[in-house]
């Protein structure tokens, strides 16, 4: 998943998560494959951002291979490491970024 600017929004792309107003009304919903009237219409409810399936734009920035970002959560958290709470959150957080990897977000 990627959020991007809605003026980098293209036909095509399909919505990951849910784009809602600020009452939290559902204005597309996920799995939605954006149109150029959806995105124009959104532009005119002054949505800033969405989030996208995949990454489709390049920010020139490579990703971290997974092993590596667990090292550094890991050197992070050192001082808490003997706390079974902070390793529970922990370990789901890198079960979380391992499914997110997964997903392509």
């Amino acid at each position: 998943m990627q959020r991007i600017s809605l003026d980098a929004a293209q036909p095509g792309m399909t919505v990951a998560k849910p784009v809602m107003n600020e009452a939290g009304v559902v204005l597309v919903g996920a799995g939605t494959q954006l149109t150029e009237a959806t995105i124009e219409k959104l532009k005119s409810l002054d949505i800033a951002s969405i989030i996208v399936k995949g990454r489709p734009i390049e920010t020139g920035v490579p990703e971290k291979p997974l092993e590596q970002v667990y090292a550094e959560l890991d050197e992070r958290l050192s001082l808490v490491a003997g706390d079974a709470l902070c390793n529970q959150i922990k370990e789901h957080i890198k079960k979380d970024l391992r499914i997110r990897r997964e997903e392509g977000s």
